[in-house]
């Protein structure tokens, strides 16, 4: 099996690449093997420009079975507690749009884009597979896909009330695009750093939820 393992900063992978360097035989930079099981690291860059690109070349050269993105995220929602692992199901782009008299509108509400465009599903990038070699033990949410991370109450409010969403990354929608455009199946994994709320490092537990998120991951994976 080949599992691809992606996140935006190698930071948020640190301790499970540690893990392979001293488990794994390293076949090349980033590409590790045991058994049957060969895994690559790739490392996004932040947003999804980015990481769309480096996704699509390193499914081109790598041809996983299995994609894993895996990373920190901000909580909308304050039901989940900080360092808390979730699944994101499905992903919404939050900002590509227009500013109309002060209200917000999407690409899919101009229709720019038709809501169920492929691989859109009422403007949503839902993970619709099932067959997965990690264990579902983690709650599953929606998430929203932003270029400028939301820290005014302003724009958290506008962005709760048109997406009602759980979380925000930076990459996730890009990382479920191009998984359902080459029909891969994936899973997308974030550890609660932070809430969504004006800027205050001094909250944060980005620490925290990479070592969480790190561990969970190496209990995981596949023999």
């Amino acid at each position: 099996m080949r599992l691809l393992v992606a996140a935006a900063t190698v930071f948020e992978l640190e301790l499970l690449q540690q893990f392979l360097e001293q488990q794994f035989q390293k076949v090349r930079e980033h590409h590790y093997c045991r058994n049957h099981l060969e895994i690559y690291i790739c490392i996004t860059g932040i947003g999804m420009m980015q990481a769309t690109f480096r996704l699509t070349e390193a499914i081109t050269a790598f041809n996983p079975h299995f994609c894993l993105q895996a990373g920190i995220a901000g909580a909308f929602s304050r039901h989940l507690p900080l360092t808390e692992l979730v699944i994101v199901q499905e992903e919404v782009m939050g900002d590509l749009g227009v500013e109309d008299n002060g209200r917000f509108r999407d690409v899919f509400d101009i229709e720019l884009m038709s809501a169920n465009e492929k691989p859109f599903i009422n403007k949503k990038l839902i993970n619709t597979f099932s067959d997965f070699p990690l264990k579902l033990n983690l709650p599953f949410v929606s998430a929203l896909t932003i270029n400028t991370v939301s820290g005014t109450e302003a724009t958290i409010r506008s962005r709760e009330e048109h997406y009602d969403c759980a979380v925000e990354s930076m990459e996730g929608a890009a990382f479920h695009y191009v998984c359902l455009q080459k029909n891969i199946p994936f899973l997308q994994v974030r550890s609660i750093s932070n809430y969504v709320e004006p800027r205050d490092k001094s909250k944060w537990k980005i620490k925290e939820a990479i070592e969480r998120l790190n561990k969970w991951m190496i209990a995981n994976i596949p023999e």
